[in-house]
């Protein structure tokens, strides 16, 4: 057999391995499916997966009054509100084809975007962890999904 072709044939297998092939396509997926999957998500996340969303956030700034975009709720606030957003999203966006940010509107005001007060919120998930066809209830698949960024959104 020719080197080469082994070569080639281990390298695709390698890539087809690496890449999620059969990742959660946020796109193709019904919007009412997303929110029950962030339902879930949220009864379910882990400790390391809430750490994750508080860094990302606050490397973005979004707990400093200095930054244009930050929280105005109180910080301690801020957990039970994101947890809204996860089980009660008034709407869901897919992005990036495994992406997708969940958004709820608040009575009260929660943030500043530019100087202008918001009363809602978003969070961005990475489903690309999910397997596509995951039943909606699976906690045990949640476990790997990751909590990208909340912040208060216009």
């Amino acid at each position: 057999m020719d080197r080469r072709f082994l070569t080639a044939a281990s390298l695709a297998a390698l890539y087809l391995l690496a890449t999620p092939a059969h990742a959660l396509n946020t796109e193709e997926v019904e919007p009412q499916t997303l929110k029950d999957y962030a339902i879930t998500l949220n009864a379910s996340a882990g400790n390391f997966q809430w750490q994750q969303l508080w860094k990302t956030t606050r490397t973005a700034g979004y707990f400093s009054e200095q930054s244009s975009t930050h929280f105005t709720a109180p910080m301690k606030q801020v957990p039970d509100l994101v947890s809204t957003v996860l089980s009660s999203a008034t709407s869901v966006k897919p992005f990036a084809s495994t992406r997708a940010t969940y958004r709820y509107d608040f009575a009260e005001k929660v943030g500043q975007v530019n100087k202008v007060t918001v009363t809602a919120l978003c969070v961005d998930v990475d489903w690309r962890s999910l397997p596509n066809g995951t039943a909606v209830d699976d906690t045990e698949k949640m476990k790997t999904v990751s909590l990208l960024l909340a912040k208060p959104c216009p």
